[in-house]
């Protein structure tokens, strides 16, 4: 048995530097958002209603995208974009024109306006701020009138939270992030890959992608916040689709992260892998489906680290719990036990990497300007605490360095990395045997072993029930002997009252989960850390299936390979 005390020495921190220290072309364009905020806001603010806080968040965005198959490129394109979303406030902390509209689409708070890539002080960078704060401002007051209206109609909410807690005073810059890439090396690369999977003619379609994004973020406001932040992330992705005759949608995919070259497998490891998935879809084609089934499951560990942002992260985000939309699965059982025993939950955006592996939601200060905190959400199976941005809910007052979104949306409580630790842990061998012994107790024929998810998605309002659904991509049916068995058509369904409780056992296997997240406030960078857990009882359902055959005709760079596969 271990215990996961390893994390808490893994914790990087950030590469802060006082304002003093910004490199001069930094400073010089906080300096720049910073004098056209104050000479606005000090208008503004004595407007009847007045603006009483505002804030412009800068991005300078430069990313590099190709896509290959069949040997050829498909596109190969960079492009440089930068966009200022501007935020007015009008009303004041208690009530302000983002409360939320009773019986009708939520209001916002926010204007994006794109700005010209020579910006600096330049007059068209003054000038597109000028024209985006009047627009804010002017949606801002209608949107405070309406508030007002429907305040007066509406029944009070349940949780009477102020609307916003200001943020305090940081002044910091983050070392600015390079990625230095060899364009013609990455498209032949890509080339030769998607030349690959072209030998494979049970490969119905493939995908063979790299992408490269640099975000530089700067963030200044009414406070007196003067903050850059800077990230760079790259991805390939390799991926093999096949429809099986019946209809149903089959795909294998593997991704690769990283935040500098070196930090991505060799192109002779990238070929082997593809070779694992193509014969994995190969099995996948060939096997049988399974029938709906409740039992014992073990979900290896990446596919841990999806079920548990899935279903459990968004329940936890702060802001949700006062909306009377939100199902509020968990809103009253801070102090209560709300999952197994055995487990703790933790989201921490300042830790860097796992095992040498980038963390995709990792950052310093989140969309508010607030510090980013490691929040311990669960203890032992106890709720403790919410994921929170700067919107108050009853007995978390204070902002957690959570608030995110992406360019062009309005800032909600998200997660960052979040972390599962188990109390005790057991090598995975061990794991698997737990789960026949759970078979032969519950006398079940088999139980199974989702090996990837693809995602999915969770019901959170009140006009739908409070449940889930998972896509897993691989899944092997385990019977009482050990025998095991590729199968398909397999989704998990549940709710997470349910699920979570039913956790009995978890192996030592970490492993991370990089991803994107969507939700109200944009596609945010995400990651989870998570071993292999054990599930006493999940249902799993038929997926649904396309009622389309697979193409009739094979795909002509089949027939450029001998020895077909």
């Amino acid at each position: 048995m271990k215990k996961l005390l390893f994390l808490l020495v893994l914790c990087v921190g950030g590469g802060f530097v006082s304002a003093a220290e910004c490199p001069a072309e930094q400073d010089a364009l906080l300096s720049a958002l910073s004098a056209q905020l104050r000479r606005n806001f000090k208008t503004l603010k004595k407007l009847r209603p007045p603006v009483y806080y505002m804030s412009y968040q800068l991005y300078e965005t430069s990313a590099f995208q190709a896509n290959a198959k069949a040997g050829a490129l498909q596109f190969s394109i960079t492009d440089d974009s930068g966009a200022v979303d501007i935020s007015a406030r009008v009303g004041s902390v208690h009530t302000d024109n983002t409360h939320e509209l009773k019986g009708t689409y939520t209001n916002t708070d926010l204007v994006s306006v794109q700005v010209p890539l020579a910006r600096r002080d330049s007059l068209a960078l003054r000038n597109a701020l000028w024209r985006g704060t009047q627009a804010a401002v002017e949606n801002a007051q209608q949107e405070y009138n309406r508030v007002l209206s429907n305040k007066q109609v509406s029944a009070e909410n349940m949780d009477t939270s102020d609307d916003f807690a200001l943020p305090q005073k940081n002044v910091f810059c983050q070392e600015e992030k390079t990625f230095e890439y060899n364009r013609a090396e990455i498209e032949e690369r890509l080339k030769r890959l998607s030349l690959q999977g072209g030998k494979y003619d049970f490969v119905d379609d493939s995908a063979f992608a790299f992408r490269l994004e640099r975000i530089n973020t700067y963030f200044v406001d009414s406070v007196g916040n003067r903050i850059f932040t800077s990230r760079a992330f790259g991805r390939y992705i390799l991926s093999v689709q096949a429809r099986n005759p019946d209809g149903m949608d089959l795909e294998r995919n593997m991704i690769y992260d990283g935040v500098k070259a070196e930090d991505f497998p060799t192109e002779e490891t990238m070929a082997a892998d593809l070779e694992r998935m193509a014969q994995e879809l190969k099995a996948l084609k060939n096997a049988p489906v399974v029938e709906p089934f409740t039992g014992p499951v073990i979900l290896k560990n990446r596919a841990s680290g999806v079920f548990f942002h899935e279903i459990l992260g968004h329940r936890l985000e702060g802001h949700r719990q006062k909306s009377d939309t939100f199902g509020q699965t968990f809103t009253k059982k801070v102090g209560a036990q709300i999952v197994s025993p055995i487990l703790s939950v933790s989201d921490n955006p300042r830790w860097e990497e796992f095992n040498g592996i980038p963390l995709r939601g990792f950052y310093l200060f989140d969309d508010e300007g607030n510090p980013a905190e490691n929040v311990p959400l669960i203890e032992k199976g106890v709720l403790k605490n919410f994921l929170m941005s700067a919107s108050p809910i009853q007995n978390f007052s204070k902002s957690n360095g959570h608030g995110r979104k992406s360019a062009g949306y309005r800032v909600v409580a998200r997660m960052g990395n979040t972390v599962i630790t188990p109390q005790e842990s057991m090598p995975y061998a061990q794991l698997e045997q737990k789960l026949l012994e759970e078979i032969k107790r519950q006398g079940k024929p088999y139980g199974l072993i989702i090996e990837d998810i693809s995602g999915g998605f969770t019901m959170t309002d009140t006009s739908a029930p409070q449940s889930f659904k998972v896509n897993p991509l691989l899944v092997y049916r385990v019977y009482p002997d050990g025998r095991k068995e590729v199968v398909r058509g397999v989704d998990l369904v549940g709710t997470p009252l349910a699920s979570f409780s039913k956790v009995i056992a978890a192996g030592d296997d970490y492993a991370v989960f990089n991803g994107s997240c969507g939700a109200e406030s944009g596609w945010v960078p995400v990651s989870a850390v998570s071993p292999s857990i054990l599930v006493a009882e999940m249902e799993v359902e038929k997926v649904a299936k396309s009622p389309s055959k697979p193409p009739i005709l094979r795909p002509p760079y089949t027939e450029n390979h001998k020895g077909k596969k």
